[in-house]
């Protein structure tokens, strides 16, 4: 079974990043949202787990496939094609250098 989430963006001001998103069991985590990428012709959210407290390391990135619209809000799945992840992971690096360190 494919967990999927519903995106629930927060409209303020100082949110406009930050994403709720709510597995099947309706458990939700704010996510920070950074980029969206295409790949083959599809869309894939790129985001990080939100931190009240800001610090420099982020160790987890989470991409997610942008896969159609319930109830007036983007369903979005994880991606299980590594080469896909990859891809979408190149692709937010290349856009995104000059804002990011990026460790190989």
């Amino acid at each position: 079974m494919t967990e999927k989430f519903n995106n629930n963006e927060n409209m303020e001001a100082e949110d406009n990043f930050l994403v709720d998103l709510f597995d099947d069991d309706g458990n939700k985590q704010t996510f920070e949202h950074l980029d969206t990428v295409q790949v083959n012709g599809e869309d894939y959210v790129i985001c990080i787990p939100y931190k009240e407290e800001e610090d420099d390391e982020v160790d987890e990135v989470v991409i997610l496939k942008i896969d159609g619209e319930q109830d007036g809000e983007s369903v979005l799945v994880p991606e299980e094609d590594l080469e896909v992840l990859d891809k979408a992971y190149e692709i937010f690096k290349e856009r995104n250098a000059e804002l990011f360190d990026f460790e190989d």
